[in-house]
């Protein structure tokens, strides 16, 4: 099953999702039409599939990015671990775009378990670096940091180099910006946090 979802992988970066087909997949993973279908039933299948795949693959990139042992860490060289994951992990993932874009329009039910789970991570880690900041307003911020990681990092991966590095430093000093802020009005000791 996993040669089929690598050779799947294959295929998309090359032809893209809409255009691929079983066929395609079964030559690229040297398997018979009949190994296959026993496995995914259709297209749509091997890309619930890929998208599980890569849920669990994101959601273990941003814990290793931002674990909550890390809370107090300044506010650069967090999001240098949180935008430098991400963006070597799409870099590593070429099918991850076109299998996400078919994900959130075929599976939404991973694509909000996946944003759900980075939003509770998120949530949780602003609540040990500011426990002061009220509820609704870190649930907000947490909704809004991973949007704004996600569409950064969506931009990053269609850029060519020259630009996706230009691009990530803007928004890096952007985030940082705004979390500096926030440490120094709801940090612990009034600003600890940015230490």
């Amino acid at each position: 099953m996993e040669q089929i979802l690598d050779a799947a992988e294959q295929v998309f970066v090359e032809n893209g999702v809409g255009e691929a087909t079983m066929q395609m997949i079964a030559d690229r993973a040297a398997a018979s039409m009949g190994s296959l279908y026993h496995f995914f039933p259709n297209k749509d299948a091997i890309v619930e599939a890929l998208g599980a795949r890569y849920a669990d693959a994101v959601r273990e990139t941003n814990e290793q990015a931002m674990p909550l042992e890390t809370v107090h860490l300044p506010a650069p060289e967090l999001f240098d671990r949180i935008l430098g994951a991400q963006v070597t992990f799409i870099e590593r993932t070429p099918a991850f775009n076109a299998v996400h874009a078919a994900v959130h329009r075929n599976c939404p039910a991973i694509y909000d378990a996946l944003n759900q789970a980075l939003v509770g991570h998120v949530g949780r880690f602003l609540a040990l670096r500011y426990p002061a900041m009220p509820e609704p307003m870190r649930a907000a911020s947490a909704m809004v940091s991973v949007a704004t990681v996600h569409a950064v990092v969506d931009l990053a991966s269609r850029l060519p180099p020259e630009f996706r590095e230009l691009a990530i430093r803007e928004s890096h000093t952007m985030l940082v910006a705004h979390y500096s802020a926030l440490d120094a009005k709801y940090g612990r000791g009034g600003g600890t946090a940015s230490r």
